[in-house]
């Protein structure tokens, strides 16, 4: 019984990380705003000469796609131009991929989420509340501490050459060269050049980290609270 009680702390300890990371992947790579300030910054629509309506049109679409709401990437922008097919053949393909670690991704997160409501229920279940307070606030500290560590430990990376590990992110996840695309015929690096995906690491990791410290000061503080109660 012991060593069931640890496994499912340690489950815990390893989830609450893994649920708030995936959760702050989807709120920044679903913000809309976060987009048309990214755009703006680079000036992606005069590089592909499209309006920023037009441009937030399509991403919009984009997103929807990502999102599970819409079947294919098939659709015309409007440019300076004219109207043309958006994305690429090859950006549609590696779309597929990208796709499928968001629907991956967003699974894991809701399992995640659902094993964590369940340990909290059996947590504070018939059990003397300042007990399970105290217990609480030290599997938060547990979590925070490997939560954090190693997403720090990814930021100075990231600091130090954020293209090589760009590069190893795509090696590992990615089973194809898809990813490796022309300027000069797939509007999707045009659209998000490095830049764009450094901006949107650090927004994620730099939300992560303060929602982690915040949870180890509350547990720290709940330690506290329940050892002078």
């Amino acid at each position: 019984m012991k060593k069931l009680r640890i496994i499912f702390i340690a489950l815990f300890v390893v989830l609450v990380p893994i649920a708030l990371l995936l959760t702050d992947v989807q709120l920044v790579a679903y913000n809309r705003d976060y987009y048309r300030a990214e755009y703006a910054k680079y000036g992606i629509p005069e590089t592909i000469g499209m309006s920023m309506d037009n441009l937030m049109n399509s991403t919009e679409e984009l997103l929807l796609y990502l999102d599970n709401k819409r079947d294919d990437l098939d659709f015309k922008g409007s440019f300076t131009k004219g109207e043309e097919e958006f994305f690429s053949q090859r950006d549609k393909q590696h779309m597929v991929d990208v796709k499928d670690l968001f629907v991956k991704g967003r699974f894991i997160r809701n399992l995640s989420s659902i094993y964590i409501l369940g340990f909290l229920l059996l947590l504070f279940w018939k059990k003397p509340f300042k007990d399970r307070l105290r217990k609480l606030a030290r599997c938060g500290i547990a979590a925070a501490v490997a939560g954090i560590a190693p997403v720090l430990i990814i930021v100075v990376l990231m600091r130090i050459d954020f293209y090589k590990y760009f590069t190893v992110f795509h090696e590992i996840f990615f089973t194809n060269d898809l990813w490796l695309l022309d300027p000069a015929t797939d509007r999707l690096i045009n659209i998000f050049p490095q830049d764009f995906f450094t901006d949107m690491a650090f927004s994620i990791s730099y939300l992560y980290i303060a929602e982690m410290a915040a949870i180890l000061v509350g547990s720290l503080l709940l330690v506290r609270f329940a050892k002078f109660e």
